[in-house]
């Protein structure tokens, strides 16, 4: 390494602060932004991009701080003169709290009993989005107070997405704000780099028949037998790609069914179905539907064998995610690794997803990214949702040095 590059590591690793990185984390979730029915537009995940984050970016130095129309804010820092541009992506929506005890509180407790080094920040979220979104702006701390000059452009994005399982946010940053980059940081797991993960379409299928009542079916076309053609017909005829040898199996699963009218005796008049199906590198999510739409209105010439009546049958279109996949030697992981070995000296280890993400459309739109962060896939959604500081003051001086390495003069 030359004496440059260690002044700088030397420079990023005395800016990262360890108190200040708790701080942080703690000051992020003790600001409820929890998904519920209202999703993106849920107006807590709005007060704390408007009243937490945005505070947090000017007093970083972002300039031209806008909000698109879904109400995710993007910032610039830089002087944008290389040509190169580094996006940082972080998400606001938390899984809701559930039965979590103090889950907006950020309790410090002793992370070794749960396999985390030091401390650890027990709240909702921090597993998940917020430990990564505090390294960023750790990160982005340091490269100030260790008075780094960026020529490239950085830019920040907090969306209003995190646990809707579809790219609605990210999409209307990137398409509707016109945001682009070279290379994107996303928070991932336990400080490894993540290669890649399968994609997912959700399907909703609506069988139509007609209610009578039960002691007479042949007065009715009950829905319910109609919602075990289309089922028979899609398990049947769908095809699905050879596992992945890093991702696996792709999987075609009916997750979620209901009837209607919910009255007893009585035939049923509507089925709806859910169909979640992954997705592999390569497939294309409107070919997917296009497919299992066409076997599933197969149903509608198949009557109802209690009154020969037949069923109509609607197919809908669902949140999708793109599968991910980047090489192993890819600039945004060599990089990653280059800064990890500079600041942790330890090359990450790497590893491969079951659940999809934003990265998938980073990565559709030519965007390199691989995740890394200090976020914890094992606590997620769990009671003892939790992050380690050490690892989040980790991923703040691997994010720094990347950001000086790609973007400084």
């Amino acid at each position: 390494m030359s004496n440059v590059a260690n002044g700088l590591v030397e420079r990023l690793g005395r800016a990262v602060d360890y108190d200040a990185t708790k701080r942080m984390m703690v000051k992020l979730v003790e600001r409820a932004s929890p998904q519920t029915a209202l999703l993106e537009a849920e107006p807590q995940i709005l007060a704390f991009i408007r009243e937490v984050v945005e505070p947090e970016l000017a007093a970083l130095g972002f300039r031209d701080l806008r909000y698109d129309q879904m109400g995710n804010i993007v910032g610039r820092l830089g002087a944008a003169r290389s040509g190169r541009r580094m996006l940082m992506v972080s998400h606001a929506m938390n899984a809701a709290p559930a039965t979590m005890p103090d889950p907006y509180v950020g309790t410090i407790i002793d992370g070794k009993p749960h396999g985390l080094p030091g401390e650890a920040v027990r709240a909702r979220g921090v597993c998940e989005q917020k430990a990564g979104m505090a390294a960023m702006l750790i990160a982005v701390k340091a490269l100030n107070e260790a008075k780094v000059a960026l020529e490239g452009e950085l830019i920040f994005t907090c969306l209003t997405s995190g646990e809707t399982g579809k790219h609605d946010a990210l999409r209307s940053v990137i398409e509707g704000h016109g945001v682009g980059a070279d290379l994107a940081l996303i928070s991932g797991s336990s400080l490894k780099v993540r290669l890649g993960n399968r994609g997912r379409i959700d399907i909703f299928v609506t069988v139509h028949g007609a209610p009578s009542h039960s002691g007479s079916p042949f007065r009715g076309a009950n829905a319910i037998t109609g919602a075990r053609f289309v089922m028979d017909l899609v398990q049947a005829q769908a095809k699905l790609p050879p596992p992945h040898p890093a991702l696996g199996a792709c999987t075609l699963t009916f997750t979620h069914i209901r009837s209607f009218p919910d009255a007893t005796h009585t035939v049923q008049g509507t089925c709806e179905l859910t169909i979640d199906r992954r997705l592999l590198p390569g497939e294309d999510p409107d070919r997917v539907f296009a497919e299992i739409e066409r076997i599933a209105k197969q149903a509608e010439t198949m009557p109802d064998p209690a009154s020969s009546k037949t069923f109509k049958v609607e197919v809908r279109k669902g949140p999708y995610m793109y599968p991910h996949l980047v090489a192993p030697d890819a600039e945004i992981v060599r990089r990653t690794s280059d800064a990890s070995r500079a600041m942790l000296g330890v090359s990450p280890e790497t590893e491969y997803g079951m659940s999809a993400f934003d990265q998938g459309y980073l990565g559709h739109k030519g965007i390199g990214c691989a995740n890394y962060g200090p976020g914890e896939d094992p606590f997620a959604h769990t009671d003892w949702d939790m992050a380690s500081v050490d690892r989040t003051v980790a991923a703040a001086k691997v994010y720094a040095y990347m950001v000086a390495d790609y973007l400084g003069g």
